[in-house]
């Protein structure tokens, strides 16, 4: 399996145990019940996503801007958490422990599938160069 789809597998994996970790944990449980866990976790997703295939982009063309890829992938998610979480503690009443902590987990679960996957990249793209 190539590296991409074993990403891309593995933000599925990753995805579907997300949405389904408040019914399987009491502590979140309240989560399951509104829009925002979903779309919290979907968001991420996807900023980890598409910032994977900038990184994939970026791998070919200079060192400095794979690791621009890197970074500004990195930064994406953040903002992107941040974002949610701070329009949840100013618009809802409960759980807002639960979630800042929830989305905060699921932003560091998607930077280490990101980053692991692109140093498998980094790591192929450099043997390639040193083969060629």
């Amino acid at each position: 399996m190539t590296p991409s789809r074993s990403f891309y597998l593995a933000m599925a994996l990753l995805a579907l145990a997300a949405w389904t970790a408040p019914t399987q944990w009491p502590l979140i449980q309240g989560l399951a019940e509104s829009w925002w866990w979903p779309a919290t976790v979907g968001s991420l997703i996807l900023v980890s996503a598409l910032g994977f295939r900038w990184m994939q982009r970026a791998k070919d063309a200079s060192p400095m801007q794979f690791v621009a890829a890197v970074n500004g992938t990195t930064a994406l998610k953040l903002f992107t958490a941040l974002g949610w979480i701070t329009s949840f503690l100013v618009t809802q009443e409960g759980l807002k422990k639960e979630f800042a902590f929830s989305t905060f987990a699921v932003f560091l679960l998607c930077t280490v599938a990101v980053a692991a996957f692109g140093m498998k990249m980094s790591a192929k793209s450099e043997n390639n160069e040193t083969d060629g």
